[in-house]
């Protein structure tokens, strides 16, 4: 186990060299995969659960803007954040990476310096819970994979101005076939669409939204979208080039290894929808699926590029 939080760290709010890669997306969308790949280089360990306290709702975003109160984000932090228990019977939360004396040492720390600094008691607290990860990896950089980490870029840019998003996107149509199969979203696959729409919509306002009345984006060179049909399909290895190249990182074995085993096609289900639906139903998705992409193109979402180019290339196959 390790040493108690904090101790002995070099904290990296103290050492912005140390790298740091948040992943994000609608949720079923390829986060822990993509977020396990990054995990493989040596100078990036993955953190392996999503952490959820600096992005979600009633999180640090909420607290930083004054939503909550600071003893509401705390009361979270202890109960649902440290240990919770999912529907299917297994246990989720931060008491999976450190002691409970190191947990509570690491919330005093931050409720001493929160009032003096609340943006460098945010990060020193994310920093204290997640970065022995790291440490323990004997890595210098960090991914983490809640699926709001994009939807909250606005906040978490304030506490890492060093880091970089990916945002990891998915066909809506497989998106919404595998959503629709779990008891937190819609029952429906046609109604998951829109579901996943609308979180793409939320996304959108973190990547390019406004912040106490002034514009806000996130720099093109610490933000990238990522298609899951493309990683492991649709031209492969440029895509897993470009995610290279956009992290500064050198291809390595066992990051190459995990990439040819396990980003495969078979493995991410595509066109589990195509499967899952009768005849009649996929034409309706379909025209349903085709009119959320136009839409999204109309808004001037940042993902609809990506989106529109794989809806072309069903008609019109990939350009050689």
């Amino acid at each position: 186990m390790s040493e108690p939080a904090g101790a002995g760290i070099d904290r990296p709010q103290e050492d912005e060299r140390r790298e740091i890669v948040f992943v994000g997306g609608t949720g079923r969308s390829g986060t822990h995969a993509l977020a396990q790949l990054l995990g493989r280089h040596s100078r990036l360990a993955d953190v392996p659960i999503e952490a959820r306290f600096h992005c979600n709702k009633r999180g640090m975003p909420d607290l930083l803007e004054g939503r909550i109160t600071l003893q509401g984000y705390l009361d979270k932090l202890r109960g649902f954040w440290w240990h919770r228990v999912r529907v299917d019977g297994l246990p989720r939360g931060l008491y999976n990476l450190m002691r409970e004396s190191e947990f509570d040492a690491a919330l005093e720390r931050f409720e001493a310096a929160y009032a003096e600094d609340p943006v460098a008691g945010c990060r020193g607290l994310f920093c204290d819970l997640l970065w022995p990860v790291a440490d323990r990896a004997g890595k210098p950089g960090l991914v983490e994979m809640s699926s709001h980490n994009v939807r909250a870029a606005q906040t978490l840019l304030r506490l890492f101005p060093e880091a970089r998003f990916i945002h990891a996107l998915r066909d809506g149509r497989d998106s919404a076939a595998s959503v629709a199969g779990k008891t937190w979203g819609p029952r429906r696959v046609g109604a998951a669409v829109g579901w996943w729409a609308d979180r793409l919509r939320a996304i959108e306002e973190g990547v390019r939204g406004s912040e106490d009345g002034a514009a806000f984006s996130v720099p093109a060179d610490r933000f990238r979208v990522v298609l899951l049909e493309d990683l492991v399909g649709y031209r492969r290895e440029q895509t897993y080039e470009g995610l290279l190249g956009f992290l500064g990182l050198e291809d390595e074995l066992p990051m190459r290894e995990f990439f040819d085993a396990e980003m495969t096609a078979e493995k991410a289900h595509l066109g589990r929808w195509r499967r899952q639906l009768g005849g009649p139903r996929r034409a309706l998705l379909q025209r349903r699926y085709e009119r959320t992409v136009a839409a999204l193109e109309h808004e001037g979402n940042h993902a609809a590029p990506a989106l529109r180019a794989a809806l072309d290339r069903e008609t019109t196959g990939p350009r050689r």
